[in-house]
């Protein structure tokens, strides 16, 4: 049996999917839109997704709808909670594009942030959506965006983290609930 949620490798679905792997082969995928679009291609496998789910692809794709509009393709064999790896507000004091890339379900959270720093206005950054935030963290460092939030320890882990343009704002440390799901 397989196990999908998301990658690439380093996410917090992929933490939380090797804490519940018995027998399952765990499958990462690029987003959960993926699998979440196409259920009947994952019949009998399993799914894990956190109640955060929202998509950044399909505006009314997210946990809630996810979870009972799917009710009779889906059993939900287990839920857990876990801490999410530590969450950053990361700006780059040198941008080049103003811009906040972030994974939708982070959405709020950079609002608010962007809210407490006056910067929900015309001369704050636009919010734009990565699948994951690992690719956000890329995507951050690559086009020089202006703001992000990502795991910390990703973040930690690349050299641009020594750069002084790159200030963390606030971290956040939270918990997830987790659901996996046996296709039906």
């Amino acid at each position: 049996m397989k196990l999908h949620t998301l990658g690439p490798s380093g996410t917090d679905s992929e933490q939380a999917a090797q804490y519940y792997l018995t027998d399952e082969t765990l499958i990462l995928h690029n987003s959960f839109e993926e699998v979440l679009l196409h259920l009947s291609d994952y019949k009998g496998d399993k799914i894990i997704l956190p109640v955060a789910f929202k998509s950044n692809q399909e505006p009314d794709l997210n946990w809630a709808d996810f979870n009972y509009l799917n009710w009779s393709q889906l059993a939900i064999e287990k839920t857990f909670s876990l801490p999410l790896m530590t969450m950053s507000v990361i700006e780059n004091t040198q941008f080049e594009r103003n811009v906040a890339i972030v994974h939708a379900a982070t959405e709020g959270l950079m609002k608010r942030y962007l809210t407490s720093v006056n910067l929900d206005n015309a001369w704050g950054p636009s919010v734009m959506f990565a699948p994951s935030k690992i690719v956000a963290l890329q995507s951050f460092i690559k086009e020089q965006n202006r703001f992000t939030i990502v795991s910390e320890e990703q973040f930690k882990k690349l050299p641009e983290s020594s750069d002084e343009k790159y200030q963390i704002r606030q971290q956040l440390k939270t918990q997830m609930v987790w659901i996996v799901y046996r296709v039906l």
